[in-house]
């Protein structure tokens, strides 16, 4: 089994040695510069897919690597439009590590964790799992009043991505009891001593208090995913992209059940540092942190490699974590065509919206070739399976899964786009480009995700899976 690497392409400069020495930058920047960790620790990370298709159930964990306690905001987003299935908050006690699983239930999903690490809302007793604690996804988000346009069923839960946005730090002790979170939530024997009194410190006024004493996020949080099927024995490994120096003047402590803190709440302004060809390059970003990260993660082409046939099947999954911060206004009876807009009120650069019910959709190209360098450049629809409705290959959703020749790791769904490579044979490697442009020229799409790969080695509970993380191109 192959552990899919962390997107190495960033470093953490001062800013000052980013400008070289361009005075009036180095006095109007911040000290630090979002990047994307080099390490796999940070203050965010973006897990790019959860899924309870095909069998498959997610597991994941978050550790706290410090002496501190720690507090975070997990939410989960379904693939079509990214709109919220659950959140809660989560308290990470000195070195303290938290894990769950996201598995199925008769029409949708719900996660459950035999952790007893402090959350808030604190979770409830399992009807089905001795000693487990579980919540159930709700599609509250995405029906009635609140429907955009795509499905409104429970189905629409079942895949998606999910964010771990950290609220903040503090160094309190956790052997004096007047210290309510820090004393509460940490564990004795195995328990916190009571995560009642933990809850309680996230209805308004507690938050208030937090905020007034916790410490900005620090870069301490690492996380991992494992997609397990235990019937035919396969697991794949992937890690998710963590970005440090999100947040650095404030905690961004809230109430559970609301959509903050989310990548909106880190710095209002600030410089991305990232290497690119061995040089570094530092972009000031001024519209909020949603631009920020956009202009982080932005690529103009994704690589990654395909294993089809003799048993084997590969899945591409490509995921759009700051889509619909431009495409959804996320408002009554409005859908991801209603927004073509930055948050700051510019025109968006990042995404395009369409007259499609449900979708945003972007045009993409493809070049594919074999192991011996045979290659189809630039696919047209008769390439691709189905063909797409328009005059262009697109991909509309904010989770898409890219399925090579017919068969799919990860099931079937709405947000799937199927990829022949018949012309050139069934393994090899693959160039997916963004065709989009901005104003000033620049293209690419913010994007994160990994390749998956299955392979069948002939009996119902003997089979390898692996996954490799995406090379990109700017």
């Amino acid at each position: 089994m192959k552990t899919m690497n962390i997107r190495k392409k960033l470093v953490s400069l001062a800013v000052a040695s980013a400008f070289g020495g361009g005075a009036m930058l180095a006095m109007t920047a911040p000290a630090h510069a979002i990047n994307v960790s080099q390490d796999g620790v940070g203050q965010v990370l973006l897990f790019p897919y959860y899924t309870v298709k095909n069998g498959l159930d997610t597991l994941f964990t978050v550790t706290n690597t410090s002496d501190k306690t720690v507090t975070f905001k997990v939410r989960f987003r379904e693939a079509l439009n990214s709109r919220e299935v659950r959140d809660f908050n989560v308290v990470l006690s000195p070195y303290d590590h938290w894990g769950a699983v996201v598995t199925s239930t008769a029409d949708g999903a719900l996660l459950r964790t035999w952790d007893k690490t402090c959350t808030s809302p604190q979770l409830p007793a399992s009807g089905t799992r001795a000693g487990a604690t579980e919540v159930a996804f709700t599609n509250s988000e995405f029906s009635g009043a609140l429907t955009d346009g795509a499905a409104q069923g429970m189905g629409r839960v079942q895949e998606g991505y999910f964010e771990v946005i950290q609220m903040g730090v503090s160094t309190r002790d956790t052997a004096v009891s007047t210290n309510t979170l820090e004393y509460n939530a940490k564990h004795v024997n195995g328990v916190p001593r009571d995560c009642a009194k933990v809850d309680n410190m996230f209805m308004p006024a507690g938050v208030a208090t937090l905020n007034g004493y916790m410490l900005p996020p620090q870069n301490v949080l690492k996380g991992h995913a494992t997609y397990i099927n235990v019937t035919n024995g396969t697991a794949i490994d992937a890690e998710p992209t963590a970005l440090e120096n999100f947040q650095t003047v404030q905690p961004i402590n809230a109430e559970p059940g609301g959509q903050s803190p989310s990548l909106a709440n880190g710095d209002l302004a600030g410089v991305t540092n990232q290497l690119v060809n061995g040089a570094l390059v530092s972009l000031p970003y001024f519209s909020g942190s949603v631009d920020g990260v956009s202009q982080l993660l932005r690529a103009s082409s994704v690589i990654n490699e395909y294993a089809t046939g003799a048993g084997a099947a590969t899945s591409w999954v490509m995921t759009f974590p700051t889509k619909h911060h431009y495409t959804d206004s996320y408002i009554s009876g409005t859908g991801p065509t209603a927004k073509d807009q930055l948050p700051s009120g510019g025109f968006s650069e990042w995404f395009h919206t369409t007259v499609k019910p449900g979708m945003s959709c972007d045009n993409i190209g493809l070049n594919i070739y074999n192991r011996e360098e045979g290659t189809v450049q630039n696919l047209g629809n008769t390439n691709f399976s189905p063909a797409p409705v328009s005059e262009f290959v697109e991909l509309c959703y904010e989770a898409n899964v890219v399925d090579f020749n017919g068969s799919s790791v990860f099931g079937t769904g709405t947000n799937r786009l199927g990829v022949s490579t018949s012309a050139v044979g069934t393994a090899g490697w693959a160039e997916l480009m963004f065709s989009e442009v901005d104003a000033t020229t620049v293209g690419g799409l913010p994007v994160i995700g990994f390749a998956a790969t299955v392979r069948d080695a002939g009996g119902a509970t003997v089979n390898y899976g692996s996954s490799t993380a995406h090379t990109y191109k700017h």
